[in-house]
């Protein structure tokens, strides 16, 4: 069975069409917030590479569900981030944190064993237990494959199998970053600072060694000029020159902390040890 369907046990808004107006339907409500059974079959591919996976991090364990074929990837965000709704989705957009997901697997899966043992007030039980947002409520980091950041291969100075591969631990770790970062130090928090920090490092885990200058195209800059359609634009609105500045600042500010850390080139085998651990101390 694809792992889809068993992901889709969890959270059944995955089985819902995404369209507009539907996540104040019955049908939404029925299947998101009250885990009635939702009988649809997916609307994916079931791509071949698509897996569900986890990372112990200082946060927790934190899951990720990828998906291989971009469309999939752009369905399914919309199907839990944004409630089955048509949403935006950029093609610089290639990877999301979904917060306050509701699974409800747990929730069946502690009803079953909580009437095994003989008891029968499930709904007062039901109260008692989603009461307590830790035992249904997930965190899940949702990836897809493409060139990261909307960047070419010829740009990343790669051939483009291996800017796929790497593609995909750099939007791995900038996910887990953000994951890390908003659990442990909440209470620093800056939209683009928060991106060229979970850049660096997706770049180290991915290369070992944080290039600036990719750093920079990641967000739309090349050679000081900013690219019409570059991330930076999502964090700091329309006033681009400043922004450059802002970042290309953020920039060298998070190499000059690397670079103290001590933080050298690291071998294929080893360039994720000790990473999170690097990121607490440069954050």
């Amino acid at each position: 069975m694809h792992i889809l369907y068993e992901v889709a046990k969890r959270y059944p808004q995955l089985l819902l069409p995404v369209e507009e107006g539907i996540s104040q339907s019955e049908e939404f409500k029925d299947a998101v917030l009250r885990g009635k059974p939702v009988d649809r079959e997916p609307d994916f591919s079931f791509a071949a590479g698509d897996c569900l996976t986890s990372c112990d991090t200082p946060a927790g364990r934190a899951e990720i569900l990828f998906l291989e074929n971009r469309d999939d990837f752009v369905h399914a965000y919309r199907a839990l981030g944004y409630r089955c709704e048509p949403a935006d989705i950029p093609p610089s957009v290639g990877a999301a944190t979904i917060l306050g997901l509701f699974n409800w697997e747990k929730i069946h899966a502690h009803e079953a064993e909580w009437l095994a043992a003989g008891n029968t007030d499930w709904p007062a039980e039901f109260a008692r237990f989603t009461s307590d947002k830790a035992n249904f409520v997930d965190t899940l980091i949702l990836l897809s494959a493409g060139p990261y950041s909307s960047v070419s291969a010829q740009q990343a100075g790669l051939g483009n199998a291996e800017w796929i591969e790497k593609s995909i631990q750099i939007r791995k770790y900038h996910e887990l970053t953000h994951f890390v970062c908003r659990k442990k130090v909440p209470e620093k928090k800056d939209a683009l600072r928060d991106e060229i920090y979970a850049d660096c490092i997706g770049l180290l885990s991915a290369f070992g060694t944080y290039d600036t200058r990719l750093a920079e195209v990641f967000l739309g800059i090349e050679t000081g000029t900013f690219r019409e359609g570059g991330r930076l634009s999502h964090y700091m609105g329309d006033d681009t020159q400043e922004s450059v500045g802002t970042a290309h600042r953020w920039v060298l500010e998070a190499a000059g902390r690397v670079a103290e850390a001590g933080w050298d080139r690291r071998a294929a085998e080893d360039r994720t040890a000790g990473i999170f651990d690097l990121l607490l101390r440069i954050y």
